[in-house]
């Protein structure tokens, strides 16, 4: 699937924001990992969208079994922390490089785009409140990134 230029504009964003604070890409892995994960599950054609998603924030080609191996390396420390400590964790990152905005736009995108379930909402809403993000501009920026696809 294209990805929209409003999500590719927030991917570039958000990776050079990465680098000027010197971050790794760690952080981002995990923000995939946290949506894909959502519904209890990572399918294929989630690692596939997180590979296309990634791909320019690691100036890398990325296949399937490499992300797959990134995210479940991301899965059991989420297993040992737990998700809302993650999500904690990554909003305190996300203010550190005033990137709140282009995570939350990537998150949507990596949530399906123009149809975000349910279980990926309620990640993206908590990460949204960890990075005080009030309701009323989550949904303004949902429906950005959907109208979008």
């Amino acid at each position: 699937m294209k990805i929209p230029s409003l999500v590719e504009d927030a991917l570039a964003r958000l990776g050079r924001k990465f680098e000027d604070a010197d971050y790794n890409p760690t952080p981002l892995i995990d923000l995939g990992a946290i949506v894909a994960n959502a519904d209890g599950k990572v399918e294929v054609a989630e690692k596939e969208a997180l590979a296309q998603m990634l791909e320019p924030l690691l100036h890398a080609h990325l296949d399937t079994e490499l992300v797959g191996f990134l995210v479940d390396a991301s899965l059991k420390v989420l297993a040992r922390t737990g998700t809302s400590r993650r999500i904690e964790v990554l909003a305190a990152i996300l203010h550190d490089c005033d990137a709140v905005d282009e995570a939350l736009t990537v998150a949507v995108a990596m949530a399906g785009g123009k149809s975000v379930g349910a279980a990926e909402r309620k990640v993206i809403a908590e990460l949204a409140t960890a990075c005080e993000v009030e309701p009323p501009q989550l949904d303004e920026l949902i429906a950005k990134v959907t109208a979008a696809y």
